[in-house]
């Protein structure tokens, strides 16, 4: 998906060796655990600052929504890290003999990366732009108190349709220059986060963006999570869907009805225009 010589794929097989990148439905997905994922999340934070790094997590509906917009194919080609959210991905995986090892959803990325930074003692510095007006500010508060050496150095909740105005996003990207955070946590919804931060990543100024969801609600405790055995089981999407019906109920029957189609075609070698 990247030509060899590309500086950003010779840094990428730095952090993920190619042997331990999976093709699945046209995505390049790398096969790390979650420890790993966090190592060489604080592998770039600990670096000067040159660029954004920017993550991203798919699931079953990413990989149903890839196979028609082309703005999300773009992002998910020069993102810097594929991490699989879902576990119906990687049990496809594993069908497919490209086997992922384990499920890496951004939901749980956040916190392990929190945890890292108060094992070591090392601060990081955290933008949280997304979620409800007043969510992150919750958010931040619960952070404080679980994490003390990770600093909420700005917060922003964009207003309805920012993404089509230039104004609004240029006053996102002024909020986080000013402050240059270690990470920005980027909770947005798909496919409208991973659109904007790779259309915005050269003026992004922070070390690493993660694309994740419904993130800073969890931080919130504006949603919550599955128990434990449903997301063990690999049915936390029913969880999500009678928490939120109106919205979810026809995304998930639709991904249901796609998505095994994509797996067949994988399985039967129907190339992929991804």
């Amino acid at each position: 998906m990247f030509s060899a010589n590309s500086p950003d794929n010779h840094e990428k097989s730095m952090v993920t060796p190619k042997k331990l990148q999976r093709n699945l439905f046209g995505i390049r997905i790398d096969a790390l655990r979650m420890n790993e994922a966090v190592a060489s999340l604080n592998q770039w934070i600990a670096k000067p600052f040159d660029r954004c790094r920017f993550v991203v997590t798919p699931n079953v509906d990413h990989a149903v929504l890839l196979q028609e917009n082309q703005h999300l194919r773009d992002s998910y080609r020069e993102a810097d890290l594929i991490l699989a959210d879902g576990h119906p991905i990687v049990w496809a995986s594993k069908l497919l003999r490209q086997p992922l090892p384990e499920r890496v959803p951004g939901s749980e990325l956040v916190p392990k990366l929190f945890d890292s930074s108060s094992q070591s003692g090392n601060p990081m510095r955290v933008f949280l732009l997304g979620a409800a007006p007043g969510v992150a500010e919750i958010a931040a508060k619960n952070m404080k108190a679980s994490w003390p050496t990770v600093e909420t150095v700005g917060i922003y909740s964009p207003p309805l349709g920012f993404e089509h105005d230039a104004a609004e996003s240029a006053k996102i990207l002024y909020l986080i220059d000013a402050v240059r955070p270690d990470v920005l946590v980027v909770g947005l919804g798909a496919p409208k986060q991973e659109i904007w931060v790779h259309q915005h990543r050269d003026q992004i100024g922070a070390k690493v963006a993660l694309c994740v969801g419904a993130t800073i609600d969890f931080l919130a405790g504006e949603k919550h999570r599955a128990p434990l055995w449903m997301q063990r089981s690999g049915i936390e999407w029913l969880h999500r869907m009678c928490s939120e019906p109106k919205r979810l109920v026809k995304r998930y029957a639709k991904d249901a009805w796609i998505f095994p189609q994509l797996v067949l075609r994988q399985m039967f070698g129907a190339p992929f225009s991804i």
